[in-house]
């Protein structure tokens, strides 16, 4: 039996991963609520369809702000729906960092969008057959043992 990757297991898949089905929920934008200090809220809206290639400021407006689990999730799906799953990944470790106090069950979903972006990185990985040398210099073989 021939192992594939892509959409469903069908390798040669024309679908981008916009097009996926657990994608559709993203929205275009987001408004991210901010407090300014005198009991006013304001809302910061953020494009998730032209995302900063460093998450890293946006992530630190979330941290300061104390912001719900659902804000974390969908910038992190906003990231791997354009397949940038590192960045997608690095957000979901800082949410569970700054969320280390959060009901365990907000944590469990993070740790398991965590677990899927890994999956899917595996599944787009090559794969070797044995004795066919990798790309630094290693078999198969010699990766297992």
């Amino acid at each position: 039996m021939a192992h594939t990757n892509g959409v469903n297991g069908h390798a040669l898949s024309p679908e981008p991963a916009s097009a996926y089905q657990r994608f559709k929920d993203i929205p275009s934008a987001m408004d991210i609520p901010v407090s300014s200090g005198a009991g006013e809220e304001e809302a910061v809206e953020v494009d998730l369809e032209d995302l900063m290639d460093d998450p890293t400021e946006l992530c630190t407006l979330l941290e300061n702000e104390n912001v719900a689990r659902n804000y974390w999730m969908t910038i992190a799906m906003a990231y791997a729906k354009q397949q940038k799953l590192d960045r997608a990944k690095d957000i979901v470790a800082r949410a569970l960092g700054a969320l280390s106090s959060a009901k365990q069950e907000d944590r469990l979903t993070l740790l398991a969008c965590l677990c899927w972006f890994n999956l899917w990185q595996c599944r787009d990985a090559p794969r070797l057959r044995p004795g066919k040398l990798g790309r630094y210099g290693l078999t198969l073989h010699s990766r297992l043992t």
